[in-house]
């Protein structure tokens, strides 16, 4: 029997392909439908999201401040136990055993991030100091930031604003690599107070942590696709990787395996930049900087060491660590007599170490934060190596993520890597999956 071809000549622009069905992926789809459109998803086993965006990743502990993930959250949440969320503080394991708090003060305006900063013990009163003065001067104006800041890294403007070695090393540090899975000296400075301004330095509620249950498929992607079937969007699996065609004005149509030709209004590639990079021409990677810039995009590594222990329940936490080996700890209740600890570390704090020593590392680190824990309980120990945990956010790298709307005119780009002034994680793939939509559309999503 001859393949199947499809043609709508001309396709409507009321009808869009999007390569992948991930988080950023199913999210796109689910808001286009919403408002009308005809969305067919193409599905194959290999295009993963990386980015702490894969199904068995834990759902993400969110701030206030990450408004799509609580909205998405909110619409799926019927039939799903979001009981179990809980709001957490953020704290720091310091190197002479002290575990302290960063709480956001809830007062109005300015004074709420003023008296945060002087209420929080990890600093040294002279560090506190000189970043409130720093802060102040901002925020009255009388300084403005670095116009150099995205040529800088975030230790030089820690150094230079007056923060001492003990205060990035012990605070800084940790918050770094827990915000954007980058360390201080290789982290682009624009970047990193970009970030910090928006947790912490706006409203009060901004900052405060959210512990959120289950993992990205139970809480995410399961209920998308539950809700996308219900309503007969389709869905088409692959063995192997179509083959998109381009015109002299755009996308022409994807060619599928089996020599089925599917054409749309638009098309949204929802895949991680390595997989994009393979889908294209190679004449697209020197005719538009837009994709040449791809190709300079690095992912970095990391190392999660998962224990399940038989306990009494206890509550979420959240504990950042100076990064030797590790740095940072999430504890999980999991039932009435499970937790999961996770552990996180890179792939340079535990160079050198077998799995059987990584997971020793992680047992001994454990029993000192932990100490109400026994490891003789530990029912369950698991190492988990992510390649594409995120991206290398180095000075300069910034102006290699890319805008949703590429230079074809019918070609959107979603995902946690793009560009959405946000690190690559949960929220920044739903924010780029709400603005491919508003693209389309028009309009807010």
């Amino acid at each position: 029997m001859a393949p199947l071809t499809i043609l709508v000549t001309p396709p409507s622009s009321q009808t869009v392909l999007i390569v992948g069905a991930g988080l950023a992926g199913l999210a796109t789809a689910y808001q286009l439908h919403q408002q009308g459109y005809q969305v067919t998803l193409l599905e194959y086993a290999d295009w993963l999201d990386g980015f702490r965006t894969d199904a068995s990743d834990p759902t993400a502990i969110t701030f206030g401040c990450h408004h799509e993930s609580k909205r998405v959250l909110q619409e799926l949440a019927q039939g799903t136990d979001s009981r179990s969320d809980q709001t957490i503080p953020l704290e720091f394991r310091l190197p002479t055993g002290q575990t302290v708090p960063y709480q956001s003060a809830r007062l109005p305006g300015a004074l709420q991030w003023m008296m945060s900063v002087f209420n929080f013990h990890g600093l040294s009163w002279q560090d506190r100091w000189r970043l409130f003065s720093h802060v102040e001067q901002i925020w009255e104006q009388a300084e403005t930031l670095p116009a150099d800041l995205e040529n800088r890294t975030a230790d030089e403007w820690l150094t230079a604003i007056g923060q001492s070695a003990e205060a990035r090393e012990r605070i800084w540090s940790p918050l770094a690599q827990w915000l954007t899975g980058n360390a201080l000296p290789r982290l682009s400075a624009a970047t990193f107070v970009h970030t910090l301004s928006t947790v912490f330095l706006r409203d009060a509620s901004d900052s405060r942590l959210t512990y959120r249950s289950g993992t990205i498929d139970q809480r995410f992607l399961i209920p998308l696709k539950e809700i996308l079937h219900r309503n007969h969007v389709r869905f088409i699996p692959l063995a192997q990787p179509p083959h998109i065609r381009f015109g002299q004005d755009g996308i022409q149509d994807i060619r599928l395996p089996n020599g089925t030709t599917l054409q749309a209004g638009w098309y949204i590639s929802a895949l991680s930049y390595r997989y994009l990079l393979r889908l294209l021409p190679e004449r697209f990677l020197t005719r538009y900087a837009y994709f040449a810039h791809l190709t300079e995009l690095q992912s970095l590594g990391e190392i999660v060491v998962q224990l399940t222990i038989h306990t009494t329940s206890q509550p979420p936490r959240l504990l950042l660590f100076n990064g030797k080996p590790f740095h940072h700890l999430t504890r999980s209740p999991v039932g009435a007599q499970e937790l999961v600890v996770r552990l996180t570390g890179t792939e340079i704090s535990l160079m050198g170490l077998d799995e059987e020593q990584v997971i020793n590392a992680a047992q001994v680190k454990t029993a000192t934060v932990l100490c109400d824990l026994s490891m003789s309980d530990v029912t369950s120990r698991q190492v988990f190596r992510d390649d594409h945990a995120t991206l290398l956010l180095a000075p300069g790298a910034a102006r290699l993520r890319p805008l949703q709307q590429s230079p074809v005119r019918n070609l959107l780009v979603a995902g946690a890597w793009t560009d959405t002034n946000w690190p690559p994680n949960v929220e920044s793939a739903l924010v780029s999956a709400r603005r491919c939509s508003e693209i389309i559309t028009g309009r807010p999503s």
